[in-house]
């Protein structure tokens, strides 16, 4: 699974983003979010980058209170446009 990180305000809001990324055929796990991002919230669902377009489909079906899409670059996170 190549990486791309979903992360949402709290834990709550991840855990309802498992039932729409579910219902939009997303396969994803649920991961503890690396301490580099920042958010309130200690998880995060991770998926591959080719699920990208149908996460934010789910994002906006799910009114979801996302902080921010992130994927793997090098040793880091790169934040990448929510739009």
């Amino acid at each position: 699974m190549s990486d791309c990180l979903a992360v949402f305000g709290t834990t709550y809001e991840t855990l309802r983003a498992e039932d729409f990324f579910r219902e939009h055929g997303i396969k994803f796990r649920p991961v503890l979010k690396p301490r580099k991002i920042g958010s309130a919230c200690r998880m995060a669902l991770q998926f591959s980058m080719d699920g990208i377009e149908a996460a934010k489909a789910a994002v906006r079906d799910g009114n979801l209170a996302l902080d921010a899409f992130y994927r793997k670059d090098g040793d880091g996170w790169e934040k990448i446009d929510n739009t």
